[in-house]
């Protein structure tokens, strides 16, 4: 065990002995010139002094001792955090950053002492910040809650990047409300391939109704070919309506093959 872990009692015993050795000794310096009754009252008063001196001086050494572990416990989880890949941003009760990590300076460009004092939406929104994730998030701030959502936020040099965050109150052991701390992901990816996926599925959707009108156009001169020729008794006529019949499936299947080869493309 740590020497400093007995430190509170070591000063307790130091300070209780030179008193109670310091006092007697005093004390029995004045007894001869003091009548009984006032040395018992002077004994007391003695022993009354040591109380509350030494409840005060544990007081003391208690409340200074538990800032001290409450500060290296702060230390070491604001090391942890300042490590993760997530951007951390702590403000105080006013919304105004008190502290990032070094994954949202690597990001948006802003060093620790650029990002202080600012709020987020001086730093970091920009003419793509969703307004009404903005409004739910004010009004999520101003109750005091936890609030989930997606903005585009702007780096330094003006780089728009998506960013899922969720902010949520700080309270101390009182229940009062000491600031937010807000954890951030980098979505930028993801919602590039979102927005590409998107893109492909209108392309694919414009070519399906255009492939589907191509169709239609040789099909229809199939199946209309195909009743005049029942009809025809003319040979000659039921020649010349053949050839326009397989001119029609060659069409088609030239058709089919383009689509095919469009569909592996893809």
């Amino acid at each position: 065990m740590k020497t400093r872990n007995y430190r509170i009692p070591i000063i307790y015993i130091v300070v209780g002995v030179l008193w109670i050795t310091g006092s007697d000794y005093l004390l029995n310096s004045l007894t001869s010139e003091l009548s009984p009754k006032l040395t018992w009252y002077t004994s007391s008063i003695k022993g009354i002094f040591y109380i509350l001196a030494t409840a005060f001086l544990l007081y003391y050494l208690i409340k200074k001792e538990r800032e001290r572990i409450a500060a290296v416990d702060n230390k070491r989880m604001a090391e942890i955090v300042d490590k993760m890949n997530n951007l951390i941003i702590m403000s105080d009760t006013s919304g105004k950053i008190t502290w990032v990590n070094r994954a949202f300076v690597s990001i948006t460009g802003y060093t620790m002492q650029e990002a202080l004092g600012k709020t987020h939406s001086n730093l970091l929104y920009g003419p793509k910040t969703n307004a009404e994730v903005v409004r739910k998030l004010t009004i999520a701030i101003a109750n005091k809650e936890f609030f989930s959502g997606e903005l585009v936020n702007y780096t330094k040099d003006g780089k728009a990047y998506w960013s899922q965050f969720n902010l949520s109150p700080m309270f101390n052991i009182d229940g009062g409300l000491e600031g937010y701390i807000s954890v951030e992901n980098n979505i930028d990816d993801s919602k590039h391939r979102e927005d590409l996926i998107v893109q492909q599925h209108r392309k694919l959707k414009a070519v399906s109704w255009f492939n589907s009108h191509e169709i239609r156009k040789p099909v229809a001169s199939i199946l209309a070919l195909s009743e005049l020729l029942m009809e025809e008794k003319n040979a000659i006529e039921q020649q010349e309506l053949i050839k326009y019949l397989r001119q029609s499936a060659v069409n088609l299947d030239l058709i089919i093959h383009q689509i095919n080869e469009a569909a592996a493309v893809k």
